[in-house]
C-alpha cells in the first residue's frame, strides 16, 4: 500500500463524489435561473430540454456512484475501533504522542480508518514523523505535522481524507504547520440520540401537564359546603344538550392527537429489546448490567407512561354525550375494567382483585359507567407500589349502589383530595404520579349525576367511590 499515492478504487471513487456534488450545484444553478429569468419559447427542433438533461446527468451519475460504492480495500472488521492502537500498527516508526484522559476508540470500518490515517502519515515529514491522537470532548483528533510534498497528487490525496472523514461525521482540518483528521468518539451518536428522545419525551410531558391544567381551570365546577372529601355532581345536567361535556370531550381528543403526533416519531426510534435481553437476565441465568440496553428500558419506561397519558385523555373524547341509560352491572363493568388494564398492572407489579359476588345494577351509560371503572383503575395501579394490590367492589350496604377502588398509594390527606381531583396540586406533592384519570372520572360521573368520594380505607392507601343514583 503506497503512502504516496491514492489506488484506483480510491480515486474514482473521490472523483464520483466530486462530479456529484458538481451536478447538484448544477441543477441548483438552474433552478435559480429558470425562477428569476423570463419564461423562453420551447423550440422543438432544439433537442432533450435543459431538464431532461439534467435527469440524463443524474441518471449518469448514480450509474457512476454505483460502480465506486466502496472508497477503500475490502477486508477487516467494522466496529469499534482502537485509532492509538491502529496508528502503531500503520506507523511503528512514527514517534506518537497520546494525550491522557480520555478513550481513543470510534466506530467504523477498520481497512477504511487504517487507509485513512496511512495517507496521513504519508503527508508528514517521513521517519520519525510526528503524529498526535488525543480526546477532546465527543471528538477523537488525529493530527500529524506536515513535511515538504514529496508527491505530485498530495491535493487529491487531501481531497480524498477529506471526503472520508466527512462520510464518517467529522472534519478535515489545517492548523498552522499540522494535517488533522476529527472523528466523533464512539458512543457519542447514540448517547446524542437518547438525550434528544429524553428532551422529547419531556416536553411531551410538560405539555400534557400543561393542558391538563388548562382542562381543570376551564370545567372547574363551583365549591359546595358538603365535606371536602365528596365531590358532588355540580350542575351539569342543566347546560342544554350536555354542552359542557362535548367540549371538554373534544379538547381531550385535541390534546390527545396533537400528543400522540409529537409522540409517534420519538416511539418509532426507541429499539426494540432484543429477545431474552431483559433486565437483570440473560440465557444462561446469569445477571447482566449492558447500560445501554439499561438507558433503553429508562426511555421505553417513559415513552409507555406518556403514551398511558395519552391514552387517558383519548378515552374521554371517544364517548357519546347523547348515549342512552340502561342497567348497568358493576360487577361486569369492573371485571371488563381490570380485564382491559391487565397488561397496564402487570408491567407495573400491581395485582388487582374484583370483590363483587352479588349483582348491583345502576341506570347508567354503560360506556360511560365503564369509563369510569377504567379512568379510576388506572389511577389506583399508577399509584400502587410493585407486588402491592388494588381491591375492586360493587355494593349498596343500604345506601345508593357505589363502585369502590382501593389502592395501595400513599395517604392522602382530607384537606387535598378536592383539589387533588381538581388538578389544583401537584399529584408528586403526595406521592403520587398523577390524579388526571380521577379528574376525568369526576367529570363523567357527574355528567351521569353520581357522586365521587375519596376516604381512607382500612389498609392505607385511598379509597375512591362513586355513589350512583338510585
Amino acid at each position: 500500500m503506497s503512502k504516496g499515492r491514492l489506488t484506483r478504487q480510491e480515486l474514482g471513487w473521490l472523483l464520483t463524489q466530486e462530479a456529484q456534488g458538481a451536478a447538484e450545484r448544477l441543477r441548483v444553478g438552474v433552478q435559480v435561473l429558470k425562477t428569476n429569468a423570463p419564461p423562453v419559447p420551447e423550440v422543438p427542433e432544439a433537442g432533450l430540454g435543459l431538464d431532461a438533461t439534467l435527469d440524463a446527468l443524474d441518471d449518469a451519475m448514480k450509474m457512476l456512484s454505483s460502480l465506486h460504492k466502496t472508497p477503500s480495500p475490502k477486508g477487516g472488521r467494522r466496529g469499534r475501533i482502537d485509532l492509538a492502537a491502529l496508528l502503531w500498527e500503520v506507523a511503528p516508526e512514527a514517534r506518537v504522542s497520546i494525550e491522557p484522559g480520555g478513550g481513543t476508540e470510534v466506530f467504523g470500518d477498520e481497512a477504511e480508518l487504517r487507509r485513512m490515517i496511512h495517507v496521513l502519515v504519508g503527508h508528514g515529514s517521513g521517519a520519525g514523523s510526528q503524529v498526535n491522537v488525543r480526546r477532546e470532548g465527543d471528538e477523537v483528533r488525529v493530527s500529524v505535522d506536515l513535511g515538504p510534498d514529496s508527491s505530485a497528487t498530495a491535493e487529491t490525496e487531501r481531497a480524498w481524507v477529506s471526503r472520508m472523514a466527512i462520510r464518517y461525521g467529522g472534519r478535515y482540518d489545517l492548523e498552522g504547520g499540522a494535517e488533522v483528521i476529527t472523528f466523533p468518539a464512539d458512543g457519542v451518536s447514540e448517547r446524542n440520540e437518547r438525550e434528544a428522545l429524553r428532551k422529547e419525551l419531556d416536553e411531551a410531558r410538560k405539555q400534557g401537564e400543561v393542558y391538563a391544567r388548562e382542562l381543570a381551570q376551564a370545567f372547574a365546577h363551583e365549591e359546595t359546603s358538603t365535606s371536602p372529601s365528596t365531590m358532588p355532581p355540580p350542575s351539569l345536567a342543566q347546560a342544554p344538550g350536555s354542552e359542557r361535556f362535548v367540549t371538554l370531550g373534544r379538547f381531550a381528543a385535541g390534546v390527545a392527537a396533537e400528543l400522540r403526533g409529537i409522540l409517534s416519531p420519538a416511539a418509532r426510534q426507541v429499539p426494540a429489546r432484543a429477545p431474552g435481553s431483559g433486565p437483570g437476565s440473560s440465557p444462561g441465568g446469569a445477571s447482566t448490567t449492558d447500560p445501554n440496553e439499561e438507558r433503553w428500558d429508562t426511555v421505553r419506561r417513559a415513552l409507555a407512561r406518556a403514551q398511558d397519558f395519552v391514552a387517558v385523555l383519548a378515552s374521554l373524547g371517544e364517548l357519546d354525550p347523547n348515549e342512552v341509560g340502561a342497567d348497568v352491572e358493576l360487577g361486569d363493568v369492573a371485571r371488563a375494567a381490570a380485564s382491559s388494564l391487565a397488561a397496564r398492572a402487570e408491567r407495573s407489579g400491581v395485582t388487582v382483585q374484583i370483590d363483587a359476588e352479588a349483582p348491583v345494577v345502576v341506570r347508567a351509560g354503560q360506556r360511560a359507567a365503564a369509563a369510569i371503572a377504567r379512568e379510576v383503575l388506572t389511577q389506583a395501579i399508577a399509584a400502587s407500589p410493585r407486588g402491592s394490590r388494588v381491591i375492586v367492589r360493587a355494593t349498596r350496604d343500604g345506601g345508593p349502589p357505589r363502585l369502590e377502588i382501593d389502592d395501595a398509594g400513599p395517604l392522602l390527606p382530607t384537606s387535598a383530595r378536592r383539589a387533588f381531583v381538581a388538578l389544583e396540586i401537584d399529584p408528586g406533592t403526595y406521592g403520587r404520579s398523577t390524579s388526571v384519570p380521577l379528574y376525568i372520572a369526576s367529570q363523567i360521573a357527574s355528567w351521569q349525576g353520581a357522586s365521587m368520594e375519596l376516604s381512607d380505607p382500612s389498609g392505607g392507601g385511598l379509597r375512591v367511590a362513586v355513589a350512583f343514583p338510585h
